[in-house]
């Protein structure tokens, strides 16, 4: 078992199996003897198996490991927190992480959600919901909930002086609020029917108004106000025009998505808004600085991909926190040791300190 581990092992953290002992994932000696036998078991559990039960019957017949179903699921559960020392690890190793830029003092938190379907579903049948620290390249907070449970700011802890990120999804009154109330700032996609504007009158601002007389990659700012419970609040709205093709890719991605939805057509209001990038923030940084940083959000957009795309992420193991966690980060850590192994192998020294002098992410637009 751990000759196989051993393959592996070039590419893993410095000091992980010391690491294995301090996070607490190897307490006890019976059943597993070493941290490479351990993260034998994590393996086959994430790649194979996908069951605890199917896992421990798999260690019984072609291993010296023997363990129960319940053993086995103690084992992956304790190991989390090993599992996410060795995925911040890597990635900084790795050239994973986004470069934070040299203005920024405060920790910026990317939220998102994303569906989940079991095996033989044709449909979401969880929802997982994250808050991510970009620049740390670690989790915040990760809760799963049924299907039915919608995607919200008020679900995620705010620390004071948080920078909050998020896409549409999240671009409401009570989710700006949440933030606040938190003692944060957020970035936030504006939607058209998310929430009125107003100027200093009461007066609602026509923003396609506003925004008609930008050029391709232009960008401006909007102060204005919007109403909570009766009270006036400051809001700042920043757009940025699209350039051609990516106007025509946003085009082709809402007729996409409406026509799922029973033959509907956008609204011209829509194709004219969706010309633009428009964010909402309560921050007064420049409007290039506040686009870098919403841009910056597609990283937890990649993570998730590359996890339900490459390692089955939809399967969900169990509802027990611990379980859920270590089968998160075990998924992370899969992706992590393939870009690591692809990257250390495919590329020079030479050519893998050039990627690592240049940004992580080109600042395009995404849906």
């Amino acid at each position: 078992m751990e000759k196989r581990v051993s393959e592996i092992e070039k590419y893993l953290p410095n000091e992980w199996e010391k690491a294995c002992r301090e996070k607490g994932a190897l307490q006890r000696v019976r059943g597993v003897k070493s941290a490479s036998e351990l993260l034998e078991v994590i393996l086959l559990y994430l790649t194979i198996c996908g069951s605890f039960g199917t896992t421990s019957a798999l260690l019984n017949l072609s291993s010296d490991i023997k363990l129960s179903k319940q053993s086995v699921r103690d084992r992956v559960a304790g190991s989390w927190e090993w599992l996410k020392w060795m995925c911040e690890e890597m990635s900084a190793a790795g050239g994973m992480r986004l470069p934070k830029p040299d203005w920024l003092d405060r920790e910026v938190i990317a939220v998102d959600g994303s569906q989940m379907s079991l095996k033989g579903s044709k449909q979401g049948d969880n929802h997982l919901h994250c808050a991510f620290d970009i620049f740390g390249f670690k989790y915040r907070t990760i809760e799963i909930t049924g299907i039915t449970e919608g995607e919200k700011l008020s679900r995620h802890m705010i620390k004071s002086g948080d920078i909050v990120l998020g896409d549409r999804m999240y671009g409401s009154i009570k989710g700006m609020e949440h933030v606040l109330f938190g003692g944060g700032d957020f970035i936030l996609r504006y939607r058209t029917k998310g929430f009125n504007v107003y100027d200093a009158d009461k007066k609602k601002i026509d923003l396609l108004d506003d925004f008609k007389h930008l050029k391709p990659t232009e960008s401006m700012s909007v102060e204005c106000f919007y109403y909570h419970e009766g009270k006036k609040r400051p809001v700042r709205l920043v757009a940025m025009r699209k350039d051609e093709e990516a106007i025509k890719a946003a085009h082709r991605r809402m007729n996409r998505k409406l026509c799922k939805q029973r033959g509907k057509v956008p609204s011209q209001e829509a194709l004219l808004f969706n010309q633009y990038i428009v964010v909402a923030t309560s921050l007064d940084y420049s409007n290039g600085r506040i686009l870098e940083l919403y841009r910056a959000r597609w990283q937890i957009e990649q993570v998730f991909f590359r996890l339900k795309e490459m390692y089955a992420f939809g399967e969900v193991p169990s509802s027990n926190d611990d379980s859920v966690k270590a089968w998160f980060y075990g998924k992370l850590f899969l992706a992590i040791l393939s870009e690591t192994i692809t990257f250390r192998e495919c590329f020079s020294p030479k050519e893998q300190s050039l990627m690592r002098s240049v940004a992580f992410v080109e600042f395009v637009e995404y849906p």
